[in-house]
């Protein structure tokens, strides 16, 4: 799943704790947010880290970690969401 990386960014910045690491040409974004734990029901992590193209990130890994559990699941898995956040963030032009 393809993503414009600075709307990534933008959307996970305002949705609760986050960390982003870019190295060797790829993206690992790690967050948490009231709204997953919510979902999941306790304290939960979501790692997903892609290849960086340019601008967008070719997401190819997804990690869920919980207390005691962790689970790689197929990106697939977020591509409503990730379609979600690719069609309403906005973000500025910088000058």
């Amino acid at each position: 799943m393809i993503i414009t990386k600075e709307k990534l960014l933008s959307f996970t910045s305002k949705s609760g704790l986050y960390s982003v690491e870019e190295s060797g040409g790829r993206l690992t974004l790690k967050f948490s947010s009231v709204i997953l734990e919510e979902v999941l029901g306790e304290y939960s992590e979501i790692t997903i880290s892609g290849r960086v193209l340019g601008e967008k990130i070719d997401i190819d890994k997804v990690v869920i970690l919980r207390p005691g559990y962790r689970e790689e699941v197929d990106p697939g898995v977020l591509e409503g969401w990730l379609r979600y956040i690719e069609q309403t963030e906005k973000v500025t032009n910088k000058p």
